[in-house]
């Protein structure tokens, strides 16, 4: 078979499924189409502990009890009482700059653009490879 013609490769391609009848179920891949853009990664939702929504709400004033109810781009930069961030990782942009008892930012990934300027307590960003744009 010459691969090099166009008919000969259309011939390989797969013929849409036929139309069913009601009695007849479509089998599964006659529905599966591939996405065109990825898919964003599930919401999940992470209760904010009392310390962290005490901070939030000092420098938003706004009450968030849930990381689904925060705001998609948050500021709390020299927040130097903060150190639990677990919550914050579904943020498209988050700054923490100054705020040097945060340690631990394992659950940061997810953010877009992350700031940790001045974080003298976060030693090991190993978890952060898919964060777009990252200050250190």
């Amino acid at each position: 078979m010459d691969i090099s013609s166009s008919s000969s490769l259309s011939s390989l391609s797969p013929s849409p499924p036929a139309p069913s009848d009601s009695k007849t179920p479509a089998p599964p891949s006659a529905h599966l189409r591939a996405r065109s853009t990825p898919a964003k990664s599930a919401q999940w939702v992470v209760p904010i502990s009392e310390a962290t929504r005490e901070i939030i709400r000092r420098d938003t004033g706004q009450e968030h009890l849930t990381s689904a109810e925060l705001p998609a781009r948050l500021d709390l930069s020299y927040c130097h009482d903060l150190v639990d961030v677990s919550a914050l990782g579904q943020l498209d942009t988050l700054h923490l700059n100054k705020c040097r008892k945060v340690t631990d930012v394992s659950a940061l990934g997810g953010v877009r653009v992350l700031c940790l300027l001045g974080c003298s307590g976060v030693v090991d960003v190993s978890a952060l490879g898919t964060v777009e744009s990252l200050s250190l």
